[in-house]
């Protein structure tokens, strides 16, 4: 009998403990809530490269540079730090983006071609490539 009601007791706390919505203040402020992830599309011209579980996404990318130009690359994978690098030497470099930066590279400024880049994970070296090329 004593466990019936136990159990009866601490499935009623969850159910509260879960049940329960936002505080009365945030709702009177009518905001809302602050969050690490963007569920906008990103602007007009830029195409977005997430790293999410220690990868690229997509990890292929095909740009048309008469409607898009600009990659931004968004890191979205806490608590991991990278820093992208392009395999042409030069090219470009992102500093060291932490959970939720971001760095964008113009690619209307290179002529088209295949662009590879990579990050590592730890010794794992985790490609990308973006290919600018008009006729594929």
């Amino acid at each position: 009998m004593r466990r019936v009601i136990g159990l009866a007791l601490t499935m009623s706390v969850l159910a509260a403990a879960c049940g329960s919505g936002p505080s009365q203040q945030a709702l009177d402020s009518n905001q809302l809530p602050a969050t690490t992830t963007t569920t906008e599309p990103p602007p007009e011209g830029v195409a977005l490269v997430e790293i999410s579980n220690g990868a690229f996404s997509p990890a292929n990318l095909e740009l048309d540079l008469t409607t898009t130009w600009i990659v931004e690359f968004r890191n979205e994978d806490p608590p991991r730090e990278y820093q992208i690098t392009s395999r042409t030497p030069g090219l470009f470099e992102t500093p060291i983006l932490k959970p939720g930066d971001s760095f964008q590279v113009d690619f209307s400024k290179f002529p088209p071609d295949l662009y590879r880049y990579n990050t590592f994970l730890g010794n794992q070296r985790i490609p990308g490539l973006v290919d600018t090329r008009p006729t594929r």
